[in-house]
């Protein structure tokens, strides 16, 4: 069964991206020009990191919620303290969640985040480039950062469909991983059962 945080990137989260995906569609079919399909796209880009940051705010505060419960076994201003180590100065709080934002924030379950990822799916290895760079397009275009965009395009990654269809397929399997591998290592630190 998978994370609640889960749950919701495969439904309201999907659902939100797939609207935005819907708007650029309907800037392709209509008269638009090349530079209102290029804000189509600058919204379907800022639409997956935000849905992306936020399951990742979800799964952590789920991770910190099972973690808390479990270690304090009962105690509960202990639960309280642990739940607010856990989550205080997120870097997902301030600000994207790139690789290592990501990586940091996970870490502190007690676990390598990127090598515990690629253990589970070998393509994990090159995640952390994929979303580096999405990290990078999305803040390009968010500051209007010409130079950054022209930087990425001669990298080979341009703002267009067959970039963020390959980036949205990188976000689903770096959250069901992600998923996988927090409910795996809660419980082999708390000796407990996996959380979900």
């Amino acid at each position: 069964m998978p994370s609640q945080a889960l749950t919701d990137w495969n439904a309201k989260r999907a659902s939100s991206i797939g609207l935005a995906w819907q708007m650029h569609s309907a800037q392709v079919a209509s008269t638009a020009t090349g530079w209102q399909v290029d804000q189509a796209l600058a919204i379907v880009l800022q639409r997956m990191a935000t849905e992306f940051q936020g399951f990742c705010r979800s799964l952590h505060d789920e991770a910190s919620e099972f973690f808390a419960v479990t270690a304090a076994n009962g105690n509960v201003p202990l639960e309280g303290t642990l739940r607010k180590l856990l989550s205080t100065g997120r870097d997902i709080d301030k600000g994207n969640a790139h690789n290592d934002a990501i990586a940091r924030d996970f870490s502190r379950f007690g676990f390598i985040f990127w090598s515990a990822m690629t253990a589970v799916d070998s393509r994990a290895g090159g995640w952390p480039k994929e979303l580096k760079k999405l990290t990078e397009m999305r803040n390009g275009v968010a500051h209007d950062d010409a130079a950054k965009i022209r930087s990425l395009i001669t990298e080979g990654y341009a703002l267009n469909e067959p970039t963020l269809k390959t980036w949205q397929t990188t976000l689903h399997d770096i959250a069901t991983t992600m998923d996988d591998v927090v409910g795996l290592s809660l419980g082999a630190l708390l000796g407990a059962p996996r959380p979900w």
